[in-house]
């Protein structure tokens, strides 16, 4: 061992142990607060034991507003060029919206990619029957009627 690497342990503990500055804040990154409405639909119990009140809450939600989400897939029919978009809106829920190419959205869907956020408004079309209860884990199918990237 050389003479000299004591002192250079002790000189670098010695400087390690001194003040630093700290480094000035900067506000935690943070994604966009979601509306209430998608808070209050994420907020459903979603167990095979609360299905039946899953039902009934789910039911009350027709149209929706500003949901965030990300593009989870997006697949587009080389038969007549109809869009099948997935959007995950958080905890794995998943909204589904079939496009034809004479909606007003389909040109919003071609500048898609993979895991984009984006914000979407529109109504689901479980028209209050239980047909998409069974399916509580999602995904839900939707009629966008906005959507921005």
């Amino acid at each position: 061992m050389r003479p000299y690497a004591p002192l250079v342990l002790i000189a670098f503990l010695a400087l390690s142990a001194c003040d630093k500055p700290k480094p000035a804040a900067t506000p935690a990154a943070q994604g966009p607060s979601l509306p209430d409405s998608q808070t209050a639909f994420l907020a459903i119990p979603r167990t095979a034991s609360a299905s039946d009140d899953f039902c009934t809450k789910f039911k009350t939600f027709d149209r929706f507003e500003n949901w965030h989400g990300k593009v989870q897939d997006l697949r587009i029919s080389t038969l007549d060029g109809t869009v099948d978009l997935e959007i995950n809106i958080s905890q794995g829920i998943r909204l589904e919206a079939i496009v034809a190419k004479n909606d007003p959205v389909y040109p919003s869907l071609l500048k898609l990619g993979l895991e984009q956020s984006i914000v979407i408004s529109g109504q689901f079309t479980h028209a209050n029957n239980d047909a998409d209860c069974l399916y509580y884990r999602g995904p839900f199918g939707v009629h966008l009627t906005a959507l921005a990237g």
